[in-house]
């Protein structure tokens, strides 16, 4: 059986062919490896907190995160979203869901 011997007519087009193809296979796996990074950030942990008289929502976000790495405003800005309220909207019995970081 004979084999074949493959000549490469064009280099110019071989060498593009070859770069493109390693750089969407780069491509697709970084993205890939940036999906899972994702969801394990997105994975949320979440305290069930009754408001009591004097609290606030700066004091929350203190008392259920004293060693996060975020900052506070960004935790108040997680509060009233996850809890679809405005800054200044919580009263004695609301049930919030506090960010855990």
């Amino acid at each position: 059986m004979k084999t074949r011997h493959y000549k490469v007519v064009k280099p110019v087009r071989f060498f593009l062919f070859v770069l493109i193809s390693i750089m969407v296979i780069i491509f697709a796996g970084y993205s890939l490896m940036s999906n899972t990074q994702a969801e394990a950030a997105s994975t949320d942990t979440y305290e069930r907190v009754v408001v009591q008289e004097s609290d606030t929502l700066w004091g929350l976000a203190e008392m259920y995160n004293p060693d996060a790495d975020v900052s506070y405003r960004d935790i108040v800005h997680s509060i009233c979203e996850k809890n679809d309220i405005s800054s200044g909207e919580i009263h004695p019995g609301d049930v919030l869901y506090i960010p855990v970081f």
